[in-house]
């Protein structure tokens, strides 16, 4: 399963889930062709931000002052408590 078919089985909305060990607040905003994604550890200062944009059916990803491979790993590496 790839990043974007990940995002796309969630709700909008927030959600607890497990990443590297520890707990984080995902939240998921829908806008159109457009999905905001916005994670923050909840026992620490780090944070991810991204947005996912569908464009003539294909998925990018457009990271938000980060690395993509962080907000990619995030993606494909958190898990539902």
């Amino acid at each position: 399963m790839d990043a974007f078919q990940r995002i796309s089985e969630l709700e909008s909305g927030h959600h607890e889930v497990i990443y590297q060990n520890g707990r984080w607040g995902l939240t998921i905003k829908r806008y159109g062709h457009a999905v905001k994604v916005f994670a923050e550890s909840l026992s620490g200062k780090d944070f991810i931000s991204g947005n996912l944009y569908l464009i003539d059916d294909v998925w990018s990803l457009k990271p938000c002052e980060m690395p993509r491979e962080k907000v990619m790993s995030f993606i494909l590496g958190f898990q539902a408590p």
